[in-house]
């Protein structure tokens, strides 16, 4: 058990370090692009023209993804026969499928086991 906890102190310290060198990449690189663009635009200029580098195509890809239209899901059919809609009923929660199963191999295992004794 003490190493399950290990593990996972483990994996939350490197997705930490993961995520600072993320950070201080992206900004590393922003501060260079920045710097690069400096003489001909100005200090200022080469900021504005990093940010938006690095803000405008992650904002129109939010709002293309935003924009587009889900499909609408098909209306439920009722079916006709009340065995059916029973069945489609259990069908749609899928654990009680499985417990429901479990407990009839248990109840089934038990009767064949005292039959043979």
């Amino acid at each position: 058990m003490g190493q399950l906890g290990v593990k996972a102190a483990a994996a939350a310290v490197l997705a930490l370090i993961g995520l600072a060198l993320l950070f201080f990449g992206v900004g590393f690189l922003a501060y260079a692009l920045a710097t690069a663009l400096a003489p001909s635009l100005g200090v200022a200029g080469g900021a504005a023209l990093t940010g938006a580098i690095f803000v405008v195509p992650p904002f129109f890809w939010a709002v293309i993804i935003l924009s587009l239209r889900r499909t609408k899901p098909k209306p439920i059919v009722v079916p006709g026969n009340l065995w059916m809609a029973l069945f489609a009923a259990i069908a749609k929660e899928t654990p009680w499928v499985a417990i429901v199963g479990a407990g009839l191999v248990a109840a089934a295992e038990i009767f064949i086991s005292r039959r043979k004794k």
